[in-house]
């Protein structure tokens, strides 16, 4: 592990699946304590995350810490406690379909659905389809881009490929008329994470922290998948989790102890004091 530097920082961001909640996908009594010692200190605790704010029940506990949430991978920012979006960044849907058109004849069998501010809607078949809302909708692509209003992520979906393998392939297809990133999910599919260019957790998250004065020198992170390393580059200090993806562990980032050890509460409570 990576010797973990002091100080105390002024803003502190974490990613939320693999890196702030733990295996069981909750957060951990540790964790918990340390986001209210921010709270205590004053200092914002700020989660990005890739999920949808349809997935943030999870956080109902941290809203006295921070009621920021950048969520959908910097698209969307929401405040957990008004239960509103305050501002979202959303793609051009002509753009997203015609990546999605040329990303479908550059690697057969890919699907995709489409993130708004408020819901989700994919094609029929998309292996996401089983964890859609009620409300979601599942049409074609193009149909879709009528129907469900502003779109801030498109996603695409593999079930022969992992997220590695087809985010790989698409960088030269998606080029730069959107960004791309990607994580690992839990299933049998990849996934493939798009926004409109230049959205990343990092661009979202320097909007806020120029609303408060705050500059990266100042900010502390914490991430373990391909859509944090932009993040862990612009602050001051980014930490990569030990159960990090392979391309963090090597990028020259400090380790700190996987989500399986509240490495992010541990590390957060030995940098505030």
């Amino acid at each position: 592990m990576t010797e973990v530097p002091t100080g105390r920082p002024r803003l502190i961001a974490t990613d939320l699946d693999g890196t702030f909640l733990g295996p069981d996908h909750r957060v951990s009594p540790t964790n918990l304590a340390a986001a209210r010692r921010a709270a205590e200190l004053g200092i914002p605790f700020v989660v990005a995350t890739g999920r949808p704010l349809r997935w943030l029940d999870v956080l109902d506990e941290l809203a006295e810490a921070h009621s920021k949430v950048i969520v959908s991978n910097g698209a969307a920012v929401f405040d957990l406690a008004t239960r509103s979006i305050v501002r979202s960044f959303p793609l051009d849907a002509a753009t997203a379909i015609e990546v999605a058109d040329a990303l479908r004849d550059a690697i057969p069998g890919t699907t995709f659905g489409f993130e708004t501010p408020t819901g989700f809607g994919c094609e029929p078949g998309c292996p996401s389809a089983e964890r859609a809302s009620s409300g979601s909708v599942m049409t074609d692509l193009h149909t879709l881009a009528d129907r469900i209003g502003p779109v801030i992520k498109l996603l695409g979906y593999h079930t022969d490929l992992d997220s590695d393998e087809l985010a790989d392939r698409a960088f030269a297809v998606v080029g730069e008329r959107l960004t791309q990133t990607h994580s690992i999910v839990a299933g049998t599919y990849g996934l493939l994470e798009l926004s409109a260019p230049g959205v990343t957790k990092a661009s979202t998250l320097a909007l806020l922290c120029d609303e408060l004065g705050i500059g990266a020198g100042e900010v502390v992170a914490f991430g373990d998948m391909p859509n944090d390393q932009a993040m862990l580059a612009w602050a001051g200090r980014g930490y990569v989790v030990a159960n990090g993806h392979a391309s963090l562990l090597r990028a020259g980032f400090p380790v700190v102890p996987g989500n399986d050890a509240d490495g992010v509460g541990l590390t957060v409570l030995d940098l505030l004091g």
